[in-house]
Parts: structure tokens; C-alpha cells; sequence
């Protein structure tokens, strides 16, 4: 159902106790239901209860991020420079920025 993949880099960008987290806003205009992901880098202890696994791999999202993940096949990447990390992803509704 879910096909999420984190590169080698993304999964060494990581903390151990880190997990990529997916939300979907909603920006519609009247009846329109239009909205934008947001995914990022959380410790998994602050996750919400509501948060559910997506795949094997550790990336997690609300349920109505996950309603609209389904059946894509999204690739998370990293590049770090320095301290900064900076992870990607290759949804086209993402911009490609995962913060």
C-alpha cells in the first residue's frame, strides 16, 4: 500500500531517535480540497497518538496525510551540510523540501 523509501543518507541523517513525519493541510477555497504536505524530521516520542507507520520504514503520518500517501511511491533523501541537515522528497506537491 505505502511505498516509502529513505536513502542511505537520509537514514544516516536521521538520530536514533528520530522519525520522518508527513501532515497534510488544507488550503482550499470554498468547497475545494486542495492542500499541501508537510513533512519533518520528529523524535518519535513527540509523535501523535494518532500518528500511524507508514510502511517499514520510519516515516509516520496523520490520517489524512496517510489517506492521501496512499498508493505513492515517495523516495526521502538528505543532504547535510555541516550541522544542517536538509532532507528531500520527491513528491511534486511538496515543493520536494522536506524541513
Amino acid at each position: 500500500m505505502f511505498s516509502i523509501t529513505l536513502t542511505a543518507a537520509a537514514r544516516e541523517a536521521l538520530r536514533p531517535d528520530e522519525v520522518i513525519f508527513f501532515e497534510w493541510h488544507g488550503i482550499g477555497v470554498c468547497c475545494a480540497h486542495d492542500g499541501e504536505f508537510s513533512a519533518r524530521p520528529v523524535r518519535r516520542a513527540r509523535l501523535p497518538r494518532r500518528a500511524r507507520q507508514l510502511g517499514d520504514d520510519p516515516a509516520f503520518a496523520l490520517p489524512v496525510a496517510w489517506m492521501h500517501l496512499a498508493g505513492h511511491a515517495v523516495t526521502i533523501d538528505c543532504h547535510t551540510w555541516g550541522r544542517w541537515r536538509r532532507f528531500t522528497t520527491d513528491l511534486p506537491c511538496l515543493g520536494g523540501t522536506v524541513r
